[in-house]
């Protein structure tokens, strides 16, 4: 059967989807740190265990499976927290609470980020984030004041435990509008593939390395610079790289198939590429119209 790879690397990503999908609907927190350790500790075990094993049959697809298992069981409570940012957005329009930023004196230390820092136009002075009422702007409040942490108590008893469907239908159109820009970024990555006979192989190393950029610049901006800015920015690169990776997979995918390759660990590990590919690409895709 000459398609008998594209058979078993649909079929893999198709139930590593679904797999993935059916744990992020279960867990939407962490009850504790140690959960989520054991979560990222487990992810990577089982995803090298998954490349090791990929030419053992049926083995490489119960380690896929598992590891898909554990992604799925990560991915749920951050899709749940970009989802309480929506609502609490919302929630603060309904009762007439705006933000904005303000430039202060102060003596104590902020946290401020390193990017406000080397770009403000003045030494003394620090920017803010403040909070006030659209019925009088001349009295703001800071995000860890009493008053914001009455907001947020309200927020949980009235939003968050009911469910509203007027604050969840936004974020469930958010989460659909996400799913369908993902679902044509694969189809349209498919098609150019089987339309061109181009080598996309030169992709590999390029991609790689600006991955890793990436990687960095996001590990620098959560713990030092903190800026959102640098989130969006990393966003829309994150979007680019992995619609290029979904490119250069299906080629890789095209080319072992030319090649006559039927093998289990060709499967798995196009399978799992293309896979990670979808589920990156989702994540950046979400994280970005979520603001």
């Amino acid at each position: 059967m000459e398609d008998i790879l594209l058979v078993r690397t649909f079929t893999i990503i198709g139930g590593l989807l679904v797999i993935t999908t059916i744990f992020s609907k279960i867990n939407k927190a962490y009850e504790t740190s140690a959960e989520a350790w054991i979560t990222i500790i487990g992810g990577f075990l089982f995803f090298f265990l998954t490349y090791i094993y990929a030419n053992q049959y049926p083995i490489n697809l119960i380690y896929a499976g598992i590891f898909s298992a554990f992604l799925g069981w990560d991915l749920g409570p951050g899709i749940a927290f970009l989802g309480e940012k929506i609502k609490f957005r919302q929630y603060l329009k309904k009762i007439g609470v705006n933000s904005k930023f303000i430039y202060e004196k102060s003596t104590k230390k902020t946290h401020e980020s390193l990017a406000d820092k080397y770009f403000r136009k003045h030494e003394d002075l620090t920017k803010k984030l403040v909070f006030y009422y659209e019925k009088d702007s001349s009295i703001t409040f800071a995000g860890d004041s009493k008053e914001m942490l009455e907001i947020h108590k309200q927020f949980k008893k009235k939003v968050t435990q009911k469910d509203i469907d007027s604050y969840s239908e936004k974020w469930r159109n958010i989460v659909f509008q996400a799913l369908i820009a993902t679902t044509l970024s694969v189809f349209l990555t498919l098609l150019v593939v089987y339309i061109t006979d181009y080598d996309f192989g030169f992709l590999g190393i390029f991609l790689f390395i600006s991955l890793f950029s990436v990687i960095i610049i996001e590990l620098l901006n959560y713990f030092i610079f903190k800026s959102t800015s640098f989130r969006k920015i990393t966003a829309c690169v994150g979007i680019i790289i992995f619609t290029l990776y979904l490119v250069y997979d299906f080629n890789r995918l095209e080319k072992a198939v030319a090649q006559g390759d039927e093998s289990w660990g060709t499967a798995v590990k196009i399978a799992m590429a293309l896979y990670l590919d979808i589920i990156n690409l989702f994540a950046y895709i979400l994280e970005l119209l979520s603001g």
